[in-house]
């Protein structure tokens, strides 16, 4: 099953909704990128170190 019948398929359990052939095909689209994009973000996250800093509270800052 291709990614675009699943996405079809898991549209088709919300039941009594009906999308047209034209909708379905632009909502299937549109999640086929964005998991496209996911991927990319996620091997970008892997290669990149991510910079962590303590945070504390405002007042703690101030003396307060």
């Amino acid at each position: 099953m291709s990614e675009k019948d699943r996405c079809a398929y898991r549209l088709a359990l919300l039941g009594d909704v009906e999308f047209s052939t034209t909708d379905l095909e632009v909502i299937t689209t549109e999640i086929a990128e964005m998991e496209r994009i996911l991927a990319e973000l996620e091997e970008f996250a892997q290669d990149t170190p991510w910079v962590s800093l303590q945070a504390q509270p405002i007042e703690n800052k101030r003396g307060l």
